[in-house]
């Protein structure tokens, strides 16, 4: 089993929230340590909500469609390798030159990745009133081998 801890804290609580997995810190009267030793920084407590089931949620669903989408890349380019070779009776030779996979690789992730920073599933509105939702990400439904397979 996974454990994953997160932590928040003012000035007092540095090493707790290095300890963390998460880290939250909260800039206060005691300073800025807090926040420049966590991973998160903030101004109020009261951003916790918003920090954790808002930005959370979306940048879950983010990291998600990005890894199926750079294994899908992946699988292409390894597909039509593995026919090429198979056609010319596996005969060690690369279909494509080094500098067309990179450029294939940087250009072809570019267009989506600046996609998938404006991609929202539902409203901050919506993500704070049911927080029940989060329920959805801790299933694993976003990242599942049957949404895998759906991009293949």
């Amino acid at each position: 089993a996974v454990v994953s801890t997160q932590s928040t804290g003012g000035g007092n609580d540095v090493s707790m929230i290095q300890a963390a997995d998460a880290g939250i810190g909260i800039v206060g009267k005691e300073g800025k340590q807090a926040s420049l030793a966590a991973d998160f920084s903030i101004t109020q407590f009261s951003h916790v909500g918003r920090l954790l089931l808002w930005h959370g949620r979306n940048s879950y669903n983010r990291c998600a469609s990005l890894s199926q989408f750079i294994i899908h890349r992946g699988l292409i380019i390894s597909v039509m390798q593995a026919i090429f070779s198979a056609v010319f009776f596996f005969v060690s030779i690369s279909l494509y030159q080094g500098i067309l996979l990179i450029g294939y690789s940087t250009f072809f992730t570019m267009g989506p990745v600046f996609f998938l920073v404006l991609d929202v599933d539902v409203d901050a509105k919506i993500a704070m009133t049911y927080p029940e939702l989060y329920k959805e990400l801790q299933k694993g439904r976003v990242l599942s081998f049957k949404t895998f397979f759906v991009w293949i």
